[in-house]
């Protein structure tokens, strides 16, 4: 029988595939396929990026954990240099289990997440990273959790039972810290033990209900924040170091991961009545950076008296000094790295800055010669002015998206 086997989204409609192929019908006697009828379906997600050495060991693992179970398997790719997505495609062509999804337009584990999860067809979903620090041997018991009530099944580390082999003391300090700012920002993720975790399943019904949109890697929380399960088992496991291939979490996942969980928490807390949750973190992020810019511009000036200055110069040195912090800051964190135009957004946000210094300097001279209001009063409101439109003027004029 012919079945659309492999799906490859690209961009460029002239490298555009869709392949079909001759799929195999594996005979099942019939004792296997009553215990088939009998259990709980499954679609299992795998993201990759990059795994070319990993993605024949994960699938073949998984299909041979889950024989007792109806599964199918969705490798949803990220166009990845190694062809990760060849790899898969061409190992899997004649069996109808597994499908391979290219995405070119966009990247991100969570949204690859989230494709798979589009892509389901059975009652639960299920998710695995593909460098087999997940065990595939744990995924029927993450489906024997399900009982009634019970929405979400979640592969937990911090269990009797759990636990994580190979970390450095650096890395279980992070991973704590997270977990504990996952807690503390998104009230559905306490009284769980690991919120942080990347090896769960759920199920399929309370996803179609829910509008995600999650930014970075955590895609478990915008399940627990968003979906309103309503009961969480956790099933221990044990975390293991990869075997091949390179790590894909970045700096960038870390920040994506900081923003995702102010988000969730200001939406969890109906915020987004009063406020636009992305808005409203970027705002914070870009006073994270002005703040540490106050200390630069502090530690400049201060050099430049100590050396014997003239406090104008010395004033302009640390101006200069802060504007181009607060540049790179900003690009880094708050904008995301916008890739085009960077000299043009360097220009404006400069052009912004200035104006933001005389708004400064301007507010200021009013409370006090005209208004009469205490410095530090008169300062501060001078500050949150000036703050204000540099913010503004950030968002609107110097990183305007394709400019």
């Amino acid at each position: 029988m012919a079945e659309e086997n492999i799906l490859i989204e690209q961009t460029d409609t002239a490298e555009q595939q869709v392949r079909s192929a001759e799929t195999i019908a594996y005979p099942r006697s019939e004792s296997v396929d009553e215990v088939l009828a009998d259990s709980k379906s499954v679609t299992l997600v795998i993201p990759t990026y990059n795994e070319r050495d990993n993605v024949e060991p994960i699938i073949d693992r998984c299909l041979t954990a889950l024989s007792e179970h109806a599964v199918e398997i969705v490798i949803v790719d990220d166009d990845s240099p190694d062809e990760t997505w060849r790899i898969a495609r061409e190992a899997y062509t004649n069996d109808d289990r597994v499908r391979v999804i290219r995405r070119t337009e966009e990247s991100g584990l969570g949204t690859a997440v989230l494709r798979g999860f589009s892509e389901a067809s059975y009652e639960f979903c299920a998710v695995i990273d593909a460098d087999l620090q997940h065990p595939p041997e744990k995924l029927p018991e993450l489906l024997d959790a399900f009982e009634e009530g019970t929405d979400v099944v979640i592969g937990s580390r911090h269990i009797d039972g759990g636990g994580i082999e190979g970390w450095s003391r650096f890395r279980r300090v992070v991973s704590a810290g997270a977990t504990s700012a996952a807690r503390l920002g998104v009230p559905e993720a306490r009284g769980i033990s690991d919120p942080m975790s990347g090896f769960f399943a759920v199920r399929q019904d309370i996803l179609a209900e829910a509008e995600l949109n999650p930014k970075g890697y955590k895609i478990l929380l915008e399940v627990l924040a968003k979906c309103d399960p309503d009961g969480v088992a956790e099933v221990p496991y044990v975390f293991t170091e990869r075997e091949r291939g390179e790590s894909n979490l970045t700096h960038d996942e870390y920040v994506k991961f900081a923003e995702h969980v102010a988000m969730l928490g200001m939406s969890s807390r109906e915020l987004e009545r009063f406020v636009e949750p992305e808005r409203a973190t970027r705002a914070l992020e870009f006073g994270a950076v002005g703040g540490i810019g106050v200390v630069v511009n502090t530690l400049v000036f201060m050099a430049g008296r100590g050396i014997g200055s003239h406090y104008l110069l010395a004033a302009t040195a640390a101006f200069v000094a802060a504007v181009h912090w607060n540049f790179l800051g900003n690009w880094l964190i708050t904008f995301d790295q916008p890739e085009n135009g960077l000299l043009g957004k360097y220009l404006r946000f400069n052009l912004v800055s200035v104006a933001g210094f005389l708004i400064y300097t301007g507010l200021l001279a009013v409370a006090i010669q005209g208004l009469g209001t205490p410095d530090l009063i008169a300062n501060l409101a001078a500050i949150g002015g000036s703050s204000l439109w540099n913010f503004l003027g950030a968002e609107k004029f110097a990183f305007l998206p394709n400019t």
